[in-house]
Parts: structure tokens; C-alpha cells; sequence
């Protein structure tokens, strides 16, 4: 959940892997996998669906980087 949540804040791949100490790559193939499961293909749509579903707040995705 915590890489969808910085995905939503905006983060690149490549800043979430150096904010969580992963490699981009892994990133990426986690956001891929997180898509697949909600059915949904693209940052735009996980966003949407993680509000509309209460998984994150409006106030989760706006907090400072």
C-alpha cells in the first residue's frame, strides 16, 4: 500500500525505489502486480479507486513529500 501512496502523491518509480530503498524495477513490477489485482491500468485509476474505497485519504495523498 505504501508504494500505491507515494505513487499517488506523484512520485516517479525511481523516487519511491530511493525513498523505500528499492530498485526502480521492483517498483515498477509491484505497481504492475497492484494494477492487475485492482483491475485498473494506470496511476490515475489505482488513485481513484484507493479514495473511492478508503484504502488513502485525500489528505494521505496531499501530505508533503
Amino acid at each position: 500500500m505504501e508504494i500505491l501512496l507515494l505513487a499517488a502523491r506523484g512520485l516517479s518509480n525511481r523516487k519511491i525505489g530511493e525513498k523505500l530503498h528499492l530498485a526502480e524495477a521492483t517498483v515498477r513490477r509491484h505497481l504492475a502486480n497492484t494494477y492487475s489485482k485492482m483491475d485498473v491500468s494506470s496511476r490515475a485509476e489505482a488513485t481513484r479507486m484507493a479514495l473511492q474505497e478508503d484504502w488513502i485519504t485525500v489528505s494521505d495523498v496531499t501530505e508533503e513529500r
